[in-house]
């Protein structure tokens, strides 16, 4: 497989070369390319907006998709039932603290630790400073 981020001519070095693998079959694959085989006919549309009875959707091979979107029906009814059990919800609620947490100590107080990278970064800042402070006192005229 080519990893081709860039399209034209100058990233070509950057491809590499393609496997020698077979592409898979289309039903291996997780998403088929192109239109989709099968669609929902309008009889179960109509049905599922409760314009038509149910025996009108269930002609021929609808029947699957009827009983799908019963089952799918029956499972979104139960799952709106279910409710969290108090034991559980006592237990949330107990772990929530009563007051927002404070520090123990003031931030003038606590230990101050300097990383290689702070402390470069500190004197670079340190020395800007210094030469943007002393540029103007130097075109003074004497």
């Amino acid at each position: 497989m080519f990893d081709d981020l860039h399209s034209d001519a100058l990233g070509e070095s950057r491809k590499r070369d393609r496997s020698s693998k077979p592409e898979r079959a289309l039903s291996d694959r997780e998403v088929p390319l192109g239109p989709p085989s099968t669609t929902i006919p309008q009889a179960v549309h109509a049905w599922l907006d409760g314009s038509t009875p149910e025996r009108d959707a269930r002609r021929g091979e609808w029947s699957k998709d009827v009983d799908f979107w019963k089952r799918m029906d029956d499972d979104l009814a139960r799952r709106r039932r279910m409710r969290t059990p108090a034991h559980l919800n006592a237990q949330i609620m107990n772990a929530i603290p009563l007051h927002a947490p404070q520090v123990i100590t003031p931030w003038w107080r606590r230990e101050f630790v300097v990383t290689p990278s702070s402390a470069i970064v500190a004197m670079a800042t340190l020395a800007a400073a210094s030469a943007g402070a002393t540029a103007p006192i130097l075109r003074m005229p004497h």
